[in-house]
């Protein structure tokens, strides 16, 4: 469905719900440990998953975080998905349990060990953006930020509080004694989190997504995704256990869901927050900006545009701005969904994993988004040197 350009912001989105859909399969190719589900919550496994008809094929991931340019590959059994309380079908070469009751993870098929990190965590691969897209963040695996990260992630459907919620989550979590950085995600209006290509693709960088079903979600939904998920990391018996970092917290959504999260800005347990196509209405929530802030809109064919344009001008946080070539739809599009996700895994992955690779990405006037050619416009403020 295509949305008129006449729409309001608070409309632009009003997408058909996905309400036969119970699991879906994400991108990513890396294997790893299967965590324990949250109770209540459907699961979908990420990476090597079989079609819906569950029809097993062995497929191979290739590991590419060797010394030197070396390339480990790990031969990734195929991991079933299926709805919740049907059984999954084992693929050819998985030999994991079938069995998916309500609330249980349906996962089929053991997956390979993943290649070994060579010295310095070099990454011998260059995906969408080619070379110097390649980040490492100390403790964190090195990735490069055009693709899927490290991580194989798993979607848990119906999830969060009273259940009303998506969370997108790297499988193994806690892995080499890792704390996960929490994201909480806004809709555009009318839409739903399985419309986004850019959660799942998040988490397989090691961020914990959280994204409320709502279709006009509001400040308070995210904030209660946040409160859950710390919560959860406190709990016994979570499959978050001390599994999270609860100060490194990121608030981020697309047109309406942007709204959201400027109403929530001020909250001080926020270190980031990232408006895609998302200009506000009511220029007094941007004051409520504390911390560093990226807006990735389109060009003057968003509906956003001017929004996003008056809220450039009187941020007074650090912000980068860039517009890429398209209309309000860009973080679904195509063509343009790649570049935007790129940027934000960038973006988050520098605020929330201290990957200080990622300075000449978005800091000075000669900075790496600065002098991408395939956005329309970059602006900077206060980004002359990294901020605290």
């Amino acid at each position: 469905m295509q949305i008129d350009s006449t729409c309001s912001t608070r409309t632009a989105l009003t997408l058909l719900a996905l309400s036969a859909v119970q699991c879906t399969a994400d991108s990513s190719s890396n294997s790893g440990a299967v965590a324990a589900p949250v109770a209540g919550g459907a699961v979908t496994v990420a990476g090597s998953s079989a079609a819906a008809s569950g029809a097993g094929a062995v497929s191979t991931a290739a590991a590419a975080r060797g010394t030197a340019g070396a390339v480990a590959a790990a031969a990734a059994g195929t991991s079933a998905s299926a709805t919740a309380g049907k059984p999954a079908q084992a693929g050819a070469g998985g030999s994991g349990p079938a069995a998916a009751a309500a609330g249980q993870l349906s996962v089929a098929g053991a997956s390979g060990s993943p290649g070994a990190v060579g010295a310095g965590g070099a990454m011998a691969m260059a995906g969408v953006g080619g070379a110097g897209s390649t980040a490492s963040a100390g403790a964190w695996p090195a990735a490069d930020i055009g693709a899927e990260g490290p991580f194989k992630s798993m979607t848990v459907m119906n999830s969060g509080p009273s259940n009303g919620y998506t969370l997108y989550v790297p499988m193994e979590l806690g892995r080499d004694g890792l704390k996960h950085p929490i994201v909480t995600w806004g809709n555009g209006s009318g839409s739903t989190p399985g419309q986004y290509t850019l959660l799942p693709r998040i988490a397989s960088h090691g961020f914990v997504v959280i994204a409320s079903n709502n279709t006009s979600v509001t400040g308070a939904l995210l904030k209660g995704g946040i409160d859950w998920l710390i919560a959860e990391n406190g709990r016994e018996g979570s499959m978050f256990k001390d599994k999270l970092d609860p100060k490194q917290v990121a608030s981020m959504g697309f047109s309406l869901g942007s709204l959201a999260t400027f109403e929530i800005a001020g909250d001080m347990r926020i270190r980031t927050t990232i408006h895609i196509s998302g200009g506000s209405m009511n220029k007094s929530v941007v004051s409520n900006l504390h911390a560093p802030a990226a807006f990735y809109c389109g060009n003057d064919s968003d509906i956003a545009f001017n929004g996003c344009e008056g809220d450039f001008e009187i941020s007074k946080v650090p912000t980068i701005y860039a517009n890429f070539p398209g209309d309000h739809l860009g973080v679904r599009n195509a063509k343009t969904a790649p570049q935007v996700a790129k940027a934000t895994v960038g973006w988050l992955r520098w605020r929330l994993m201290g990957d200080k690779m990622l300075d000449a990405m978005f800091v000075g006037p000669d900075c790496g988004l600065c002098k991408d050619m395939t956005w329309e416009k970059v602006q900077q403020k206060m980004l002359d040197v990294p901020p605290p």
